[in-house]
């Protein structure tokens, strides 16, 4: 099995000499505001940047229109919950002695467990998957009646060109307990930054996962904040009255102010304002993002 990552989430902190400014100087991440069908080397969906003034980013992949004054989602899905297919045998490369050996899948301490793969998962809808689609996703073993769930990050896997076929995936920690075939449930999740959209038109059933830093196009790779300072379009009265702070997002993936709505409907939290200019304003919707730190 091909394992084109040794950690399955990576962090890179730009530093500029410690200094957030430096008056006439280049900041050198250029790189944040690029959009392009080519996935940078360097990167892989999920990979934090943290910049010098505490803007994070989180590198994405768009599955449709991306606007940088829209909320990122992912589309609704419904996961299936499925039970475990008989287990495989992995061939596993020992990184000192470089001697291979076999390994069970779903056996406890292995790093591998065998899943079936239905339609809802993957960018085509078709049970069909590129190699390593799933990297930086997340698996729950064992999430049914009387069972203890184990949940893992998905590291690597081989890609599957049959619908609906059965798939052996690395992850990123041993199984505590085995997986026994028929009985043992499974449920798959993608990476949260895979296939992701910002049109203006996410409905009530998604989760804004932050803003885009440039606008996009479906297949296009692009980096989308996540927390600190960020500029959101708004209803023009963000935060317009005394100590109202909160923003929260609506379904089309503007905020407005939480004093404005029935925070209790379960509207998503989407940081605070940092520009109040006061009551009856209209305050620029700045805010301090506080999606995913």
């Amino acid at each position: 099995m091909s394992d084109t990552s040794k950690h399955p989430i990576r962090v890179n902190y730009v530093s500029e000499g410690g200094e957030v400014y430096r008056t006439g100087t280049y900041g050198g991440w250029d790189f944040i505001y690029t959009a392009s069908t080519v996935k940078d080397p360097r990167y892989n969906i999920g990979d934090r940047v943290v910049l010098p003034d505490g803007r994070v980013y989180r590198y994405a992949l768009a599955s449709g229109t991306v606007y940088t004054e829209w909320g990122c989602y992912k589309s609704k899905k419904t996961n299936t919950v499925a039970v475990a297919p008989a287990q495989a045998s992995v061939s596993v490369t020992d990184p000192d002695s470089g001697l291979a050996t076999t390994e069970t899948a779903g056996a406890a301490g292995s790093r591998y467990v065998s899943v079936t793969i239905d339609t809802e998962i993957g960018a085509l809808t078709t049970g069909v998957l590129h190699e390593n689609e799933l990297h930086g996703g997340y698996i729950v073993v064992g999430n049914g009646s009387g069972q203890h769930p184990q949940m893992r990050m998905i590291v690597s896997h081989p890609a599957l060109t049959s619908t609906g076929g059965t798939l052996t995936l690395k992850l990123d920690a041993p199984l505590a307990s085995a997986v026994t075939a028929a009985t043992t449930t499974i449920e798959l999740m993608e990476n949260p930054f895979y296939n992701l959209k910002a049109d203006g038109s996410g409905g009530d059933y998604v989760t804004f996962l932050g803003m885009a830093a440039v606008t996009a196009t479906s297949g296009q790779y692009f980096w989308v904040q996540t927390w600190g300072p960020c500029w959101i379009t708004s209803d023009g009265n963000t935060c317009d009255s005394a100590r109202d702070r909160t923003i929260v997002f609506v379904g089309n993936g503007s905020v407005v102010s939480s004093n404005d709505v029935t925070v209790e409907s379960g509207l998503q939290i989407a940081g605070v304002a940092l520009d109040t200019s006061g009551s009856g304003a209209s305050n620029a919707p700045f805010c301090l993002l506080q999606i995913w730190p």
